[in-house]
């Protein structure tokens, strides 16, 4: 099964970040139009191990460095993301517009700790981590926050609305590394919370596409609109 709905399950690590505009212009990997879009600047780094998908199990990260005006709202997109398999390439482009590269993944879990790493498909270094959930888990559901997800893909946007639910505990980082030549360098930065996420069922379903050209489908604010408060997807 690779065509929508995907039903995905799974675990991982969320960065929380109020990342400084000025990294997000220089740093944050956006395309041409987000770029042009970007309103705000609450967003996240999500490292995911996905046990089932629409195209079987697979790694992934991916940063989301806010939210974008687009048809009239605003919604987070997705600048820079890498996963392991070539089949959530092809249909994570075709499905949803996400702008996905393949890269090789390693995970390990000893002594209460999560070490992770990620390369390009040639051997360079993008991120690795090691990480600690403490505590107990909470519930978390995208459902108390709802958001959706906007993409670019040539002159169409398509915008998605996943949802998901599971629980959650606070996390430690002890060690982080990030290439800037692949990923935004959120080691220079210090996140607003870090979460382990266990356990969560996922639904991306199929996007709503909208066709436009140039700036067609963008807000009508000015393209340095004042930021405002927004919420991030507890699991997602």
């Amino acid at each position: 099964m690779s065509a929508p709905p995907w039903s995905l399950t799974g675990d991982g690590f969320i960065w929380l970040f109020r990342f400084p505009r000025a990294f997000v212009l220089e740093h944050g990997f956006l395309a041409p139009w987000q770029r042009e879009a970007l309103r705000e600047t609450l967003g996240a780094v999500i490292l995911v191990r996905y046990t089932q998908s629409g195209v079987g199990p697979y790694d992934e990260l991916l940063c989301i460095p806010g939210r974008f005006a687009v048809a009239g709202a605003r919604h987070f997109s997705i600048s820079v993301i890498y996963v392991s398999t070539e089949a959530s390439v092809r249909w994570g482009i075709a499905n949803w517009g996400i702008p996905k590269q393949q890269a090789q993944f390693e995970r390990q879990q000893m002594h209460g700790e999560v070490v992770f790493s990620c390369a390009t498909t040639t051997d360079e270094p993008i991120l690795s981590a090691r990480l600690r959930p403490l505590g107990l888990p909470f519930p978390v559901a995208s459902a108390l926050v709802p958001f959706r997800i906007a993409q670019r893909r040539g002159k169409e946007v398509l915008i998605t609305h996943p949802r998901a639910v599971g629980r959650a505990r606070l996390c430690t980082v002890s060690r982080l590394a990030v290439n800037p030549a692949h990923f935004p360098d959120i080691a220079r930065l210090r996140p607003l919370a870090v979460l382990a996420v266990e356990s969560f069922r996922m639904t991306f379903p199929h996007p709503v596409r909208l066709n436009g050209a140039g700036t067609d489908l963008l807000h009508a604010e000015g393209a340095c609109g004042n930021q405002e408060q927004s919420h991030l997807p507890s699991a997602s």
